[in-house]
C-alpha cells in the first residue's frame, strides 16, 4: 500500500472513536421529546434524525410515516408537509450520510491521493454506521447540498492529480461509484440478520475449503488464502487500486506524447 493508504488507516482509526458522536443517528437521540411536539416545531432535520433512529433499529421496511409519527410524537400528516413520500425522505437520508462523511473527513492537504482515500474511508464508515440506509444508497442520486459538496471535493482531487477535464470527470465517476457501491455492499452484509451474515461469512472458511480440487483446482489452490468478506482492508485495497490508476494516468499525461 502507498503512503497515503498507510496514513488513512491511522486517520480512520482516530476518526472512528469520535465520529459516532457526530453521526446523524446519534445526534438525533439528544433531547428527544417524548411528549407531543409543539405545533410548528417539526422540521426536516428532526424528521431525518428520527428516520435514522427507526431505520437503524428496525430496518427500512419499518420506516413508515406512521412509525415516524410515533417516534416524533407527531401526527403522520405533519411529516407530509416536509416530505411528499418515503422516497423523498430516503434521498434526504442519503444526503445526511454524505453530510456525516464530510463532517469526519479531514480538510484537504497538498496530497490529492491521501485526500481521496480519506473521503473514501469516511464515506464507508458513515454507511457502516447506518447500514440499513447505506445498503440502498449506491444507485441513488440525492441531488442535495451535501452530495454536491462531496462531488466538489472529489473533483478537486482529480484536478490536482493532473488530469485534464475529460479524464477528471471520467475517473471521478469511476472512483465515486466504486466507493458508493462497495460501501453499500458492505452495508448490505452488515444489515443481514446475524444468522444469514454468519452463514455467508463462514462459507469461505468451510464450503470453499472442502470443494473437490479435481473439479475446482483454482479454488482449491487459493481458498486457504481467502480473506473475509468483511475484512476492512478489502475496501481500502479497491480504492487504492483506483487511486494508483489515476496517478499513473496523470504521470503519463505529464510526460506528454511518446
Amino acid at each position: 500500500m502507498t503512503d497515503s493508504g498507510a496514513r488513512t488507516d491511522k486517520s480512520a482509526d482516530r476518526s472512528t472513536g469520535g465520529a459516532t458522536g457526530r453521526s446523524a443517528g446519534s445526534r438525533a437521540g439528544k433531547g428527544a421529546d417524548r411528549g407531543r411536539l409543539p405545533r410548528g416545531t417539526l422540521s426536516q432535520e428532526l424528521i431525518v434524525r428520527a428516520a435514522f433512529r427507526v431505520a437503524d433499529s428496525s430496518g427500512m421496511e419499518k420506516l413508515t410515516f406512521q412509525a415516524l409519527g410515533r417516534e416524533l410524537s407527531a401526527h403522520p400528516t405533519a411529516i407530509y408537509r416536509h416530505f411528499r413520500n418515503k422516497d423523498e425522505l430516503l434521498l434526504a437520508l442519503i444526503d445526511a450520510l454524505h453530510e456525516e462523511a464530510l463532517a469526519n473527513t479531514p480538510p484537504p492537504t497538498d496530497d490529492w491521493a491521501h485526500d481521496l482515500m480519506q473521503i473514501a474511508v469516511h464515506t464507508h464508515e458513515a454507511f457502516m454506521r447506518h447500514p440499513r440506509v447505506g445498503a440502498l444508497a449506491a444507485a441513488r442520486t440525492a441531488r442535495r447540498e451535501n452530495e454536491f459538496r462531496s462531488v466538489e471535493r472529489k473533483l478537486d482531487c482529480m484536478r490536482r492529480a493532473g488530469l485534464d477535464d475529460t479524464e477528471a470527470a471520467r475517473y471521478y465517476r469511476v472512483f465515486a461509484d466504486l466507493v458508493l457501491a462497495y460501501s453499500a455492499m458492505d452495508a448490505s452484509l452488515a444489515a443481514l440478520s446475524p444468522e444469514l451474515r454468519d452463514a455467508d461469512l463462514g462459507a469461505w472458511q468451510t464450503d470453499y475449503l472442502t470443494l473437490p480440487p479435481e473439479k475446482y483446482p483454482n479454488i482449491a489452490r487459493f481458498a486457504p488464502k481467502f480473506v473475509g468478506l468483511d475484512d476492512p482492508q478489502n475496501f481500502v485495497t479497491a480504492v487504492q487500486a483506483v487511486i494508483d490508476t489515476v496517478r499513473v494516468r496523470a504521470e503519463d499525461r505529464a510526460r506528454g506524447p511518446k
